[in-house]
């Protein structure tokens, strides 16, 4: 086991530091758009471009991947983030702007697929739980100390310099390695039509949280601002709200296990209803409580694709890549619209973010509450609470165990669940 994980030690140094130089940029990018008079609208489309990028990057990256290997790809897309966050600071133009975001969503895809795939090859059945655990918690503190960076004295285009040389230094680990490079990655199938259909409360919840937190990711920055957050305290309210998240996902996720998972959908975003409120109410008055509502708003958003994910996977028996690649697609095209939906009600009040985001949770709220009374789940295929990052398909693959009698097939290899007459039952959930 020790052996397996110590061939991973190079992978997870590189995931730490370019992940910190991604952090960096998450915050970096709004704060400096608005210093160049990028209107909120605008800013919006820019976060739209990198989340936009990244779907693209899902669906093609495995192509470019089968066609020149893993290291070749991986060194290519660390090259494109790093050339693109230093351009930023050359053509100041919006379009460019856009062009670049949606190169650098396009790129960090691929990184994180080469991440998940790579981990994927070394997972055995001893160690696949703590590599899949190592990996998430690396993510959400390298993305957390990126943020932090903002806090130092510096200017915009040091900030860009710091991080360009992040996500440069990152790609060493990985291409000194002695790790053997995965099998390329398999092309996955999927039918949304027949996710949907089986479970209309994970896929519909997907799209909005994909929509509510690719608000943050793309504006908290201009959020923290509008509320009064200084400048140099913006990386902690971004920090404190991944932290948040960070948090809540296992005891939420062992929550779900015990209770119906819908439950636990509907009791989190009711949750995250209240603290919008609390926030356009209470924040005037009292400044300094938008630290904790940022953190409690993670604990209550963060969570919820991978709950939506969970209860997917125990109402069909439809393995957990195409499951899962349905959900991802339905958060991918929340986050693209979020960032678009979301600038242009904070163009026209301080408080739009929680405005927005609060109003479209209310009315998945309403729809979803007399839904839990009407429809009886049985969970046929129940599985455990497995947390997963809403990265790419590769993820889904690191926390599946592999079977015995499979214990020689490649990593692409996916385990259909048993099929059996109860799928049906749950066709409406």
């Amino acid at each position: 086991m020790l052996k397996n994980f110590e061939n991973v030690a190079a992978l997870f140094l590189s995931l730490l530091i370019l992940l910190t130089g991604h952090g960096l940029q998450l915050t970096l990018v709004p704060l400096y758009a608005a210093s160049l008079g990028f209107s909120p609208v605008l800013i919006g489309y820019i976060g739209s471009a990198y989340f936009l990028g990244f779907v693209l990057g899902c669906l093609l990256i495995p192509r470019l991947i089968a066609s020149v290997g893993h290291i070749r790809v991986f060194l290519v897309l660390a090259s494109t983030a790093t050339a693109a966050l230093l351009l930023l600071s050359v053509l100041e133009h919006p379009l460019f702007w856009i062009l670049l975001r949606l190169f650098t969503g396009w790129a960090m895809a691929g990184l994180y697929m080469v991440f998940e795939s790579w981990l994927n090859t070394n997972a055995t059945e001893d160690n696949r739980g703590l590599i899949l655990s190592v990996y998430v918690l690396l993510t959400l503190v390298a993305i957390g100390l990126g943020q932090l960076l903002i806090g130092l004295d510096l200017g915009f285009t040091d900030f860009i310099i710091w991080g360009a040389v992040l996500l440069a230094l990152g790609a060493v680990p990985v291409g000194v390695t002695r790790s053997e490079a995965p099998a390329p990655v398999a092309l996955t199938g999927m039918n949304l039509g027949r996710v949907f259909r089986v479970s209309q409360v994970a896929v519909l919840g997907a799209l909005v949280a994909g929509f509510v937190t690719s608000g943050f990711w793309a504006l908290g920055p201009l959020v923290a601002t509008s509320q009064g957050v200084p400048l140099e305290r913006v990386g902690i309210f971004m920090a404190l709200t991944i932290t948040g998240g960070a948090a809540a996902q296992l005891p939420v996720g062992r929550l779900s296990d015990r209770l119906d998972r819908r439950l636990v959908i509907l009791l989190l975003f009711v949750l995250a209803v209240l603290l919008c409120g609390a926030a356009v109410l209470l924040t005037p008055r009292l400044p300094q409580a938008i630290y904790p509502v940022m953190f409690l708003f993670g604990a209550t958003t963060f969570p919820l694709y991978s709950i939506c994910l969970a209860h997917a996977n125990d109402n069909t028996g439809l393995n957990l890549l195409e499951i899962g690649s349905a959900i991802l697609l339905m958060q991918s095209v929340g986050a693209v619209l979020g960032p678009l939906v979301i600038a242009t009600v904070i163009a026209s009040v301080d408080a739009g973010f929680f405005m927005a985001t609060g109003l479209v949770m209310a009315v998945f709220t309403l729809w979803l509450a007399p839904r839990i009374v009407l429809h009886r789940v049985d969970r046929p295929y129940f599985e455990p609470f497995t947390e997963l990052p809403g990265t790419t398909q590769e993820a889904f693959e690191l926390s599946q165990p592999e079977p015995v009698e499979q214990a020689e097939a490649t990593h692409s290899t996916v385990t259909e669940k048993p099929t059996s007459p109860e799928t049906t039952s749950a066709e409406k959930h």
